[in-house]
């Protein structure tokens, strides 16, 4: 590995004076940052929350960045810049994602890349971001559907990562294990909740009113978003607690690329 990342290092190097500049680390930072334009506000912050809770519920990082012109450089290359210069994932981890969409238009070819942090390519190898490319992300892209592929491709990503590492951010230890008994807690408290609103219902209560009761208890707990995120929270138009920041993650070239 370290000899991949003095190779990756040395070819970053040797073309730096004949690469375009990659965008300037967002001030703020943030996940989602479409230069290219392509979501309305209203895509723009869904999407945001939903990584945004999903970092802070793994401490994996998505970023997703849409540019109208690679300016001669290679997606995967243009992707890994992106990944080392804003940092994205954390340092101790190495547990960040890149997802680049350049669109079909006057400058050439749509093209996508998926690169991975070292800590995450054992949960997502090359070859399954290659699908997601292929079989998620260019069918959308080909009918215009941008924001509706990177949605989906973040949906597929977030499941596969969640499954490598799954440290909650601040959340160690005796931390982990309060936060574990209140979840339990939290699940006893909304079962009985419910149970006795159907009990109600059964003894005379309207169906809207049974109805009604559910969403109250369920409502914290399920997204707001049509397409079902399960990260995406409650909170219309909000960006969960709000993006902490890059972590300095590191990248070895790991992903996949395609173009349409």
């Amino acid at each position: 590995m370290k000899a991949k990342l003095l190779l990756l290092t040395l070819a970053l190097c040797m073309a730096l004076p004949m690469s375009a500049d990659i965008p300037a680390r967002p001030v703020p930072q943030r996940l989602v940052n479409d230069f290219a334009l392509l979501f309305n506000g209203r895509q723009k912050a869904e999407l945001e929350q939903m990584l945004v809770a999903f970092d802070d519920s793994t401490s994996n990082q998505i970023a997703v960045v849409t540019v109208n012109d690679l300016e001669g450089d290679d997606v995967n290359h243009y992707a890994v810049r992106i990944g080392l210069e804003w940092g994205v994932g954390s340092k101790e981890f190495n547990n960040g994602i890149v997802v680049l969409v350049k669109p079909k238009n006057a400058t050439g070819y749509g093209e996508v890349a998926i690169q991975i942090g070292y800590g995450l390519e054992g949960a997502i190898p090359d070859i399954y971001a290659k699908r997601i490319i292929d079989y998620t992300m260019i069918p959308r892209f080909r009918e215009g559907e941008y924001y509706q592929g990177v949605y989906d491709a973040c949906q597929e990503l977030m499941a596969l990562a969640s499954g490598e590492i799954s440290e909650p951010r601040g959340g160690r230890g005796e931390e982990s294990f309060a936060g574990l008994i209140i979840f339990i807690l939290m699940l006893v408290f909304i079962f009985w909740a419910i149970s006795k609103a159907n009990k109600r219902g059964k003894g005379g209560g309207d169906d809207d009113n049974i109805g009604g009761g559910r969403h109250i208890f369920w409502g914290p707990f399920i997204g707001g978003s049509s397409s079902g995120s399960s990260w995406g929270g409650g909170r219309s138009g909000g960006f969960g607690g709000g993006f902490g920041g890059f972590g300095g993650g590191s990248f070895g070239g790991g992903g996949a690329s395609g173009r349409w």
